[in-house]
């Protein structure tokens, strides 16, 4: 049988730490099996600095996604609500976000990263771009966010999930993906993640790396402390421990996911 590709869904590639050797870093993933990226925007600067990425790599092999993190929700005034507009219109562009809540960090007022949340989903229901949603210790609000769109709301993910298994349960039955990283092998922190588990199917369970962060055990970067989208071949591997199933099971059903997911053509007809 042959091996499935991977797609990694969440990869910072605009981070400074991969300023100086990005283009290798996207070689060694490609080598290790990772077919394409979807380049996570978290603000202004970096959606626009993700967007001029996918143009200078192969065609076909990298997206973005352009929004606001909650960290930095204070900057979605109207004006920067126009230019996520403008960036959304690019046609490497396949989701808004990263957009959300963080009550863990509370590096934003909550009231502020509401309504920057809200304004994104609403963006995202006008354009019918799919969310690439952030959670941390909000999951009652982001649902209730949410929910008020539930009419116009199109495809979500929730990306690096680690929460509970009720969290897990509320996302599913409204329909939401999931994104895994090489959290799901942090012997130390991913209890409820495992406990989730079998609360999230395969057909929507996606795979990400979050790179340059949460480097998965087992998996030795070429710098140290930086996590790299090669490394996404051992998220698989993690998972598939963890499900007690084939790590091909795993790739093809996260390829898959995301496929549908994002709405990406394979690679034959995107090349052609």
């Amino acid at each position: 049988m042959p091996t499935s590709p991977l797609i990694d869904i969440g990869l910072n590639l605009a981070n400074h730490r991969f300023t100086s050797d990005w283009k290798q870093v996207v070689a060694r993933a490609h080598d290790a099996g990772v077919e394409r990226f979807i380049l996570t925007g978290t603000s202004l600067k970096i959606s626009r600095e993700v967007a001029l990425l996918t143009e200078k790599m192969t065609p076909g092999t990298a997206y973005f996604t352009a929004g606001v993190h909650p960290h930095y929700a204070s900057e979605l005034t109207e004006d920067g609500l126009a230019h996520l507009r403008e960036l959304l219109s690019h046609a490497n562009a396949v989701a808004v976000g990263e957009t959300g809540l963080d009550y863990k960090r509370d590096l934003s007022p909550r009231n502020v990263q509401r309504a920057a949340l809200e304004a994104q989903v609403d963006l995202a229901c006008t354009l019918n771009k799919p969310l690439f949603l952030h959670e941390r210790e909000a999951a009652p609000d982001l649902l209730a966010i949410l929910d008020n769109f539930k009419d116009r709301l199109p495809r979500c993910v929730v990306h690096c999930f680690t929460g509970t298994e009720a969290e897990a349960q509320q996302y599913i039955a409204r329909g939401f993906y999931l994104g895994i990283t090489g959290w799901v092998g942090q012997k130390n922190r991913n209890q409820n993640l495992l406990q989730s588990l079998h609360a999230i199917p395969p057909e929507r369970t996606m795979l990400e790396t979050d790179a340059p962060y949460l480097t998965p055990p087992g998996y030795a970067p070429s710098i140290a402390g930086r996590n790299e989208p090669a490394a996404l071949v051992r998220v698989a591997e993690l998972l598939a421990i963890a499900r007690g199933v084939p790590v091909e099971q795993i790739r093809a059903d996260a390829y898959a996911a995301s496929m549908t997911f994002f709405g990406l053509e394979d690679c034959s007809q995107a090349a052609a």
